[in-house]
């Protein structure tokens, strides 16, 4: 037999955490799971990918009537609806690729029966393929930002402040991913935790300032606040895209730490227990 045509698998000598070499030849599966998820997400819908915009939508309407009008909870200045909008953008993502990549490992199970491929690849396409509806999200809050600055009379829209839009992005992507490769590998053992995942991540909603600044609460609480990996990204990009607040300088720096802290731990789990994944999902 050609050698060169001879693939051999062996457990690795040592935990690594991550073969980029190995990953890399694996990108049209990647391609494949990616474009899968995407199609799986709204197959046999009526809206179809209709329901990326119509749920953040809704959400911040909702949230705007409730909270902005009733409960009259201050937005540091900034119009209700998008303080909302700008807080389940990039919630939405968080929660949706933490919820999505935690059960990846389930629902992929026939295909780890079938055939050899590094067992990360299917959290790492559940990731990335959240970025499309967050993409058509992204470009209807476009909409009606350009709307509310060329409105105003007031209103100063900060370009240069978009710089911190890719660093935020990327924050939010490695901190769900270090949760849903954690996640992912213990559920593949307990599997009740799967209900316990959705129950955190409804309550990370209040427990993040989304609907509400933390300028609102008490100062010596704060720190608590900021103990939440996801409230100083949240915080940040209301004050990068509305001017809301302030720059959360120091919690950025914790969570920045926090979330590669969490990946390298969750990164480091996920490849110990993943050669008995097979034996438990």
């Amino acid at each position: 037999m050609d050698k060169s045509y001879e693939i051999k698998i062996q457990p690795a000598s040592r935990i690594t955490l991550l073969n980029w070499k190995e990953l890399s030849g694996y990108r049209d599966l990647l391609l494949l799971i990616i474009r899968r998820d995407f199609v799986a997400r709204y197959q046999q819908t009526i809206l179809g990918p209709a329901w990326a915009i119509v749920q953040p939508l809704a959400t911040s309407l909702v949230f705007t009537v409730i909270f902005g009008k009733v409960a009259k909870i201050p937005t540091d200045g900034a119009p209700p609806f998008l303080f909302y909008l700008t807080g389940m953008l990039f919630w939405q993502l968080f929660s949706g690729s933490v919820l999505a990549g935690g059960n990846s490992l389930q629902n992929n199970a026939s295909l780890f029966n079938k055939v050899y491929f590094p067992r990360i690849i299917p959290s790492l396409g559940t990731q990335i393929s959240q970025l499309i509806p967050f993409t058509i999200q992204l470009l209807i809050y476009a909409g009606f930002g350009i709307w509310y600055f060329t409105g105003s009379e007031t209103a100063v829209f900060h370009w240069q402040r978009l710089l911190w839009f890719p660093f935020l992005l990327i924050l939010v992507i490695t901190l769900s991913l270090g949760i849903s490769l954690g996640f992912s590998a213990i559920t593949a053992k307990y599997r009740d935790l799967q209900h316990a995942l959705g129950f955190l991540v409804q309550l990370g909603l209040y427990a993040t300032p989304v609907i509400y600044p933390v300028s609102s609460i008490a100062e010596q609480w704060r720190w608590m606040v900021w103990l939440n990996p996801m409230a100083a990204p949240i915080s940040t990009a209301k004050w990068m895209l509305l001017d809301a607040g302030s720059a959360p300088g120091i919690p950025l720096i914790f969570s920045t730490v926090a979330t590669g802290i969490i990946l390298v731990i969750a990164l480091y789990f996920f490849q110990r227990v993943q050669r008995t994944f097979i034996d438990t999902v």
